[in-house]
């Protein structure tokens, strides 16, 4: 009962798979109430710059509704003309603002959930139109998160919308003592700065309420533990692909090993089923490296591979197996070992220039030091 409970409930954070599918599918982040934030911001900072511009056009187009000819409001044509001129001048300045708005608001979008573009949700989905989901949907955590959101954000909104009104009132109010062209110009600073205050106040809820849609989003998306299993599973394969990639993986590393067997300095081995190859570049290494080991069948591929390079190989049964079961391939030998491995790669050093001297005529063969010294301390004893 315990795992059918750990089963069924989501407790798991989200993995890159699951989120690039749900992305596939067309879902990703999307705070609207930041989109809305960033185009309401852009709209108040834009008028405030051009906000006396489009009074003027808008002045312009009334003055051009209101001076018409009673020549020219007898004549369809000449009317449909004018009303094309009023039509220019009024909305002319709107079109490319409200362009400049659309623009932001896709920009906000995409900065917040990237790009994507997918036909799922234009699927039929019988689901959307169930009444008992729906109905279960109204009353959903969900639900009330976002009716507690939105009555923040009337509450401190209206808040800072009264205290501005109480504050420009005044303002306002004297507009109507003024001539034309000024109390347009006023009204429109007034409403600007206005404007521009609420704007900075959604702003700064859309700040706070974003990392709530992060996290909504993310929650969404967890996973039960059998699902995290089922597509763990799923990205590996099968049990028997698993086994067949694992054996193709110990060959390519046998391959790789192999490889390396001809650089060696020197192959200890414990004569018949331990074999672990050593190089040592004095001044670039700290300490001898492991390149290949192995037992077996393997250890006899080292042999082999060191016999036809002429690689020395070096019996010591004791300190070849200390090497395989205490140092994993590529890494240095431990401080531990340095004596017994100095031992044999001095010994080889002799063995070399021995048979330097012997292509010279000479006839000096080193002799093999004392098993002791090539024997590993008590700790790596195996």
């Amino acid at each position: 009962m315990a795992d059918e409970h750990e089963n069924g409930t989501k407790t798991e954070q989200p993995t890159a798979r699951r989120l690039q599918k749900a992305r596939e599918e067309g879902t990703v982040l999307r705070a609207h109430g930041a989109s809305a934030a960033a185009v309401t911001v852009a709209g108040a900072m834009l008028l405030s710059f051009v906000g006396a511009g489009l009074a003027q056009r808008l002045e312009l187009a009334i003055r051009l509704g209101l001076s018409a000819d009673r020549a020219v409001l007898d004549d369809p044509r000449r009317l449909l003309a004018l009303g094309g001129e009023i039509v220019a001048a009024g909305l002319g300045g709107i079109t490319v603002l409200l362009m400049l708005l659309a623009l932001v608001g896709f920009a906000a979008d995409v900065a917040i959930g990237g790009w994507v573009f997918s036909a799922t949700p234009l699927t039929p989905d019988a689901s959307r139109i169930d009444p008992v989901a729906g109905f279960g949907r109204l009353f959903s955590r969900t639900a009330f998160a976002e009716l507690v959101k939105s009555l923040v954000k009337f509450v401190v909104l209206a808040t800072v919308a009264v205290w501005l009104g109480w504050k420009w009132s005044d303002a306002l109010l004297h507009l109507a003592a003024e001539s034309w062209p000024q109390a347009i110009r006023h009204a429109a600073s007034a409403w600007g700065t206005i404007f521009i205050v609420l704007a900075a106040c959604l702003a700064v809820l859309a700040g706070f309420e974003l990392p709530y849609q992060i996290w909504a989003f993310r929650d969404r998306l967890k996973m039960t533990r059998q699902e995290v299993r089922d597509e763990l599973r799923e990205m590996e394969g099968s049990p028997q692909t698993r086994r067949r990639i694992r054996a193709l993986r110990q060959r390519l590393a046998r391959m790789r090993m192999m490889s390396e067997v001809p650089k060696a300095n020197v192959v200890v081995v414990n004569p018949d089923h331990y074999a672990a190859a050593l190089l040592y570049k004095p001044g670039e290494m700290r300490a001898p490296r492991v390149t290949a080991k192995g037992t077996g069948l393997v250890a006899l591929r080292i042999r082999e591979i060191a016999g036809e390079h002429e690689i020395p190989i070096v019996a010591a049964p004791r300190l070849a197996r200390a090497i395989y079961r205490y140092v994993d391939l590529g890494d240095e030998i431990p401080v531990g070992l340095y004596p017994p491995v100095a031992e044999v790669l001095a010994y080889v050093y002799r063995l070399r220039t021995a048979a330097t001297a012997a292509s010279r005529g000479a006839n000096a063969a080193p002799p093999r030091p004392p098993a002791e010294r090539f024997e590993p301390p008590a700790e790596f004893a195996v």
